[in-house]
């Protein structure tokens, strides 16, 4: 992408615990960072820290991307946010179609329900049905264990605009952040060569 000039570039784990998946060297990805951070609106790294999945608090990463090579002045000038894990991957990694997963999380902001195991004592099942139509979220969710929940990241990103993406993993990860930003009407791009 060669105009970044009044973007926000949202990096989505781009760090130590997922070095060895990275289809792209982080050198290069810091000289990247460093050479058109002055024309970004802003700079976010999202990322799964000690309290979630990864190994790093945010004063370890920060060392990391040094020794990647990223500038101070991008480090100390970024955002950083610990994004959580695995707050839509149930329903995605069960085959629900993306559209059917924003209008369940739409639905559920719209009636500020944060844990998808809160319909069950509801009449909002069929409230939602009337709405949405297809059902797979509802035969999926109902009777189960398994959730899906409004994390933290929505209320974080929806401040955000003119959004482009890096990172991954592009079914994983990278998409629950593009889910998120779907349900919240974000228009966003990905910069496909600093995916993964």
């Amino acid at each position: 992408m060669s105009n970044l000039s009044g973007k926000t570039l949202v990096n989505v784990d781009i760090q130590p615990d997922y070095e060895g998946h990275f289809s792209f060297h982080k050198e290069k990805w810091a000289d990247f960072l460093n050479a058109n951070y002055s024309e970004l609106r802003s700079c976010v790294f999202l990322y799964n820290g000690r309290d979630t999945v990864g190994t790093v608090d945010e004063t370890a990463y920060k060392y990391w991307l040094y020794d990647a090579g990223v500038s101070e002045e991008v480090v100390e000038g970024s955002d950083f946010y610990d994004k959580g894990y695995a707050f839509f991957r149930y329903c995605m990694d069960t085959g629900v179609d993306e559209d059917n997963i924003v209008k369940f999380i739409q639905f559920m902001m719209k009636y500020e329900i944060t844990d998808s195991r809160d319909l069950k004592d509801r009449d909002l099942w069929k409230h939602y049905i009337r709405e949405n139509g297809p059902e797979d979220v509802r035969e999926l969710l109902e009777h189960s264990e398994e959730l899906l929940y409004i994390p933290g990241l929505m209320e974080y990103i929806k401040s955000y605009n003119g959004i482009v993406l890096t990172g991954g993993h592009i079914n994983e990860c990278l998409k629950e952040v593009e889910i998120a930003l779907k349900a919240l009407n974000k228009p966003y791009t990905v910069l496909k060569g600093f995916t993964y």
